[in-house]
């Protein structure tokens, strides 16, 4: 039982759900730039999809938690690892590209689903316990081989970033990045990593691109809109869960805060890493 959280965790999980979170919540926007705005019925469809899968996402949790927990994981590695590899050129053979792609999307993906957890294993087994019961230390124990597939992975990008100098930035922030995340506790380094890193190059990536088909207005009426109800099934939940008496406060604000994120992570991932990746990419670059 996690009966109190430090000053520190507290600051962390209220980065994740004020900055972090929201980060999605441009989803809309960036729906209605792909297409689904053509009419009420494509945007209402989409948003009913979208919750839809949301919602499957928190039951799955609820019904399979180490699971859910496990497969939660492996996307964050997926979505992390290419969101923040998106703006590496990769010049070369089509099978050394994709080799290479690979190993980034896994060293950067991996760095708080992976090294963190390896750095931390005490108190990040307290938390895996927390979100999906006692069963839960088994991916702990499955994290330790993985470290190897991701150690080889970090050679081969550090070997790339030797020749390749437009490596040599992305290596050297991986390097202070795995420095910070065995510094902090574990909930710090990954909200440094997931709002000030990940979120905030997110962001930046699509904000220019949302432009190009709808207004600044718009995009923040939209984005504060969904940032309202993520927020606000945050509280249902957190709620549910202090009333069950089933969790301390603490607890249930940690399971808060990752069963919302996992749950948004889904629709998210396959609106932003299959439909605006290889479709408004193609079109707002030259």
């Amino acid at each position: 039982m996690i009966d109190i959280l430090s000053v520190t965790d507290l600051f962390a999980l209220a980065a994740v759900m004020l900055i972090g979170l929201p980060h999605g919540a441009f989803d809309g926007a960036l729906a209605f730039c792909l297409g689904f705005g053509r009419s009420p019925g494509k945007i209402i469809g989409f948003l009913v999809m979208y919750l839809l899968l949301a919602g499957l996402s928190a039951l799955i949790w609820l019904v399979s938690p180490v699971f859910a927990l496990a497969g939660f994981l492996v996307l964050t590695i997926v979505h992390f690892g290419s969101g923040d590899t998106e703006h590496l050129f990769q010049p070369g053979p089509r099978v050394v590209q994709r080799s290479l792609k690979a190993c980034q999307i896994l060293v950067h993906g991996g760095m708080v689903t992976i090294l963190l957890p390896v750095f931390h294993t005490t108190e990040v087994s307290q938390l895996f316990i927390v979100l999906a019961g006692p069963n839960a230390v088994l991916i702990i124990d499955a994290l330790r081989p993985a470290l190897k597939i991701w150690l080889a992975a970090a050679c081969i990008y550090a070997s790339a970033a030797l020749f390749k100098r437009q490596y040599a930035a992305a290596a050297g922030e991986l390097a202070g990045l795995a420095v910070l995340v065995w510094l902090l506790p574990p909930l710090a380094g990954f909200a440094v990593y997931f709002c000030i890193v990940h979120s905030r190059r997110h962001f930046t990536s699509i904000w220019k691109a949302m432009q190009l088909f709808v207004s600044r207005r718009f995009i923040l009426i939209s984005g504060g809109i969904l940032t309202a109800a993520s927020w606000a099934m945050g509280a249902g939940l957190y709620f549910s869960q202090t009333m069950s008496g089933s969790f301390s406060p603490d607890e249930a604000f940690i399971r808060t805060v990752f069963i919302l994120l996992a749950a948004l992570t889904v629709p998210h991932m396959l609106l932003v890493d299959t439909m605006y990746r290889p479709t408004l990419k193609k079109i707002t670059q030259p």
